[in-house]
């Protein structure tokens, strides 16, 4: 059968939409900023963007220490205070539970070599047992599986320890999501969708956060902490160069700070481990020979020549000074007078009598410790997160240095063959692609629900988990086994084929009944491919009716695109025709389109493709220096050229896996300035390029968004799916797929990550002028240190114009399209569009969650969207702003 696209131009507004731009920030800056709180003006300079106005660079005085980092350049004061003497100290028993990794979540809740279900039985009948104990908990994922099947003394039980204060939900988020690839929304959604949990079944709101395995941390992070009244913060994994910087400083607990907030309201209080990994083997002091003698559980991993006995005496004299010894080393890392130490490891304590040996082993030496302060001035105990920052002193938290930055790219070890974690970035490509559609969708129908003032089906609640679950550091990252992500993709599936379900139910509510144009049947295809059905007129059919739904609150103008199976139709709206453009569907896979309008700008732009030669694995990039590959020349074929009146393009195959389409969209609104890239592939802000290091080094995460900009023009990149990216002398590099093979060591062995399947990946390009009244970077340098006090100082941070945001939103939630069960019908207006019936917002707000949350009660949330003031602004007439 013949098949055809039916493209339109449709201009609407459609009354919901959602939010922002990317992350809070919109550049990934590998700075680190010190600032002392005495009142000094000490400061260090961020990357040299030049010529941006919206970033103010701040003087140095008085900087006494400056230190090249292997690609990141940290200045900052020695801390010269002498640790306290008195030392307090806090072993903080947890296990480790990735909800998918090495084995499906079910497989590790039932049936694994340490399953959870036994690791949270264990933890309910120790801490019961021995008062003294004490543990903390913080993927909900779990702890809901357990608590659906635990019987009502068991979840007393539980609830109990809670109220005691010996057990502690730390960070309570669904699951613990990586921080690199996830857009802020789902980030929230996480944070909600565990709070809102924790919340039904205890009645407590989480006060700390735990994320000790993310492969490194991003900014977004603490501020949204701080925006679900979370003030302390508990990180693990940071470039290790930065972490021995800052542990030869003293620095290893800071308040972490907005590049925004002078005033710091939304810097919470991070303590960050002093050694690579939590486990009991890493966490309890510098070395690790020693520090695995305190691995006593049964279920232990670590190997070690000895463990600690508290059989005599002796022993328990030996063991505990050797105890006392590396918990005293710790603390030279924070100077402070309580120290956190880690205890635990990956789904430790599965074994009935782990906890038992540990309560016997370290209360033993616990008590020796104790009772010789004397002579080791230390207090030892159990505890959890909250106990640990409860006991540090308000003049601990004040003298605490600021911090402002991000912790990417993640280097674990830089001496071995694949230290730079920057390979994850866009590994299996298809996923990050597809969970990004799930959002759209799940934001669509929570939107609708609202509107419509009908409350969604409970299955929905299981999608919503299902997409909670996606962006764990282990799925979204692409770093599980092969099965592991497959059944990743089949719980996507599954709630993509609910949330379609539900938008149907929630737009049917008259005798007029709609259907998605996906073509959903099979749950079970590998992949992202979603065809949408074609249109056929034949057997007496003659019209369809469509429903055109927008999620967006500002006026757009939007390519719709629908399959028929015919040439000959017309379009009519409001018994107008429509302009159309019929066009011949080329070939579904490997297709990379580009739709660009804006001829007003002369700008010298060039599109290359090239493969990297990468020896790393799922997590790790290891190029070959800037060795890359172009293969734009090769097995080129014939061009297939489109012109229509509503977009012209043309189309190259570039291989069997790749070909791209350069578009030009034929309008002169505002919304049109921008290229569109689509991209299907089937295939094997950056911070600044650093010369000193290797490719993979200077690759960052891109949410949504990377810019590069000169004196006089700015150019975003926007992106609807995360990749890795990375910038130099006007040049920027997106990291589109990967297909690895090898095993770099990281925890997945050869071939278990190197699937790739089809991905649909796409971007948009934007070109903006500056203006012309931009001060220039001297002017930049001489900014007073008033200004920067001031609480409408910008801080560092790049913003977006209107331009970009809606561009943006409009890339992430296209219209969604639904067919009328009116065939044949003779209502003249054959295409319609739903206007969702809320005022419309000031453009420069932003609707993030609009939502039922109980029968009752419905979740709003919005922010102010700053613009940026060092671009040329577009702005329609009907422009309005708060």
């Amino acid at each position: 059968m013949l098949k055809l696209h039916v493209v339109l131009l449709i201009t609407a507004f459609g009354t919901l939409t959602i939010f922002l731009s990317g992350e809070f920030i919109s550049d990934y800056l590998s700075l680190m900023m010190y600032r002392e709180i005495n009142g000094s003006d000490i400061w260090i300079r961020s990357a040299e963007r030049q010529n941006n106005i919206c970033a103010t660079f701040q003087r140095l005085s008085n900087a006494i220490i400056e230190i090249d980092v292997k690609g990141h350049s940290i200045q900052l004061i020695q801390n010269k205070q002498n640790a306290p003497k008195h030392l307090n100290v806090f072993v903080v028993l947890h296990s480790h539970v990735d909800p998918g990794w090495l084995y499906t979540f079910e497989e590790y809740y039932s049936t694994s070599d340490h399953p959870v279900r036994k690791i949270l039985n264990n933890i309910v009948n120790s801490l019961r047992k021995y008062p003294k104990l004490r543990f903390i908990w913080s993927e909900m994922s779990f702890l809901e599986r357990w608590w659906s099947e635990a019987n009502t003394t068991y979840r007393n039980y539980f609830k109990s320890l809670i109220d005691e204060g010996h057990l502690e939900i730390s960070g309570g988020h669904w699951v613990m999501n990586d921080e690199a690839t996830p857009y802020f929304w789902e980030a929230i959604e996480n944070i909600i969708v565990g709070h809102q949990y924790v919340h039904e079944i205890l009645n407590i709101t989480p006060t700390t956060s735990w994320s000790v395995d993310p492969f490194g941390h991003g900014l977004m992070m603490p501020y949204l902490m701080k925006l679900a009244g979370i003030n302390q913060m508990v990180i693990g994994r940071i470039n290790s160069n930065i972490k021995n910087i800052l542990k030869q400083h003293h620095q290893l607990h800071f308040r972490w700070a907005q590049n925004w907030d002078s005033q710091l309201h939304w810097a919470p209080l991070v303590n960050v481990l002093p050694n690579a990994y939590y486990t009991v083997t890493s966490a309890c002091g510098t070395d690790e020979m020693i520090c695995c003698q305190f691995d006593v559980s049964k279920t232990s991993r670590s190997s070690c020549m000895e463990r600690a006995k508290v059989d005599n005496v002796q022993k328990i004299a030996l063991y505990g000074e050797r105890m006392a010894n590396q918990y005293r080393s710790l603390q030279t890392f924070y100077n402070s007078e309580a120290v956190l130490v880690a205890a635990g490891d990956d789904f430790l304590y599965s074994d009935s009598d782990d906890l038992k040996i540990v309560h016997r082993v370290y209360s033993a030496l616990f008590k020796y410790i104790n009772r010789n302060y004397d002579r080791f001035n230390m207090r030892v105990q159990f505890g959890t997160v909250a106990d640990y920052f409860k006991s540090l002193k308000g003049n601990a938290k004040r003298r605490a240095s600021i911090l402002s930055g991000d912790f990417f790219p993640y280097m674990d070890n830089a001496f071995s063959n694949a230290p730079f974690w920057t390979g994850f970035y866009n590994h299996r490509a298809y996923f990050k692609c597809f969970e990004r559609i799930i959002q759209r969708e799940l934001r669509l129908v929570d939107l609708l629900s609202v509107a419509i003032g009908i409350y969604l089906n409970s299955d929905v609640e299981i999608a919503r988990r299902n997409l909670a679950l996606s962006i764990h550091h282990d799925a979204i990252t692409g770093t599980s086994k092969r099965h592991v992500m497959d059944d990743y993709m089949l719980r996507l599936r599954s709630a993509l084929h609910i949330i379609l379900k539900e938008q149907e139910r929630l737009l049917s509510i008259s005798d007029e009944t709609f259907t998605t144009l996906f073509v959903n049947n099979s749950v079970k295809t590998k992949g992202m491919y979603l065809p949408r059905i074609t249109f056929s007129f034949a057997d007496g059919i003659e019209s369809y009716k469509i429903q055109i739904v927008s999620q967006k609150t500002f006026s757009t103008m939007e390519l719709v695109k629908i399959n028929v199976s015919s040439p000959f139709i017309t379009v009519t709206h409001n018994d107008k025709l429509l302009t159309i453009q019929v066009v011949r569907i080329l070939k579904q896979s490997d297709l990379f389109e580009l739709v660009y309008n804006d001829g007003s700008m002369e700008t010298n732009f060039a599109l290359y493709f090239n493969r990297i030669n990468d020896y790393g694995g799922a997590y790790t990039m290891v190029s070959a220096g800037l060795s890359l590959e172009n293969i734009t020349d090769k097995n080129r074929l014939s061009p297939t050229i489109i012109q229509g009146p509503i977009y012209s393009s043309i189309t190259q195959q570039l291989s069997s896996q790749l070909a791209y389409s350069i578009t030009i969209i034929n309008s002169t609104d505002d919304n049109a300035r921008s290229i569109q890239i689509d991209l299907f592939t089937n295939v094997t802000l950056s911070p600044g390029y650093d010369r000193k290091m290797k490719l993979e080094a200077n690759i960052y995460p891109m949410i949504t968004e990377t810019v590069i900009e000169d004196d006089k023009l700015r150019c975003t990149v926007l992106g609807a799916q995360s990749t890795g990216v990375t910038a130099k002398m006007g040049l920027v590099t997106l990291m589109v797929d990967r297909e690895m093979y090898n095993d770099d060591g990281k925890g997945l062995d050869y071939y278990e990550a190197s699937e790739s399947h089809p991905s649909h990946l796409r971007y948009r390009i934007i070109f903006e002028p500056k203006t012309s009244e931009m001060k220039n970077f001297d002017d930049l340098k001489t900014i007073d240190k008033n200004e920067l006090e001031n609480k409408s100082s910008p801080m560092n941070t790049m913003y977006h114009s209107q331009l970009v945001q809606q561009t943006l939103e409009e890339l992430l939630y296209p219209a969604a399209l639904f067919l009328s069960s009116s065939i044949n019908s003779t209502d003249n207006n054959e295409m319609s569009s739903v206007l969702i019936d809320l005022p419309r917002l000031p453009d420069n707000i932003q609707l993030i969650t609009i939502r039922y949350i109980a029968r009752k009660t419905i979740l709003l949330s919005m922010r102010q969207l700053p613009y940026d003031c060092s671009v040329e602004l577009y702005c329609k007439s009907d422009s309005n702003t708060v």
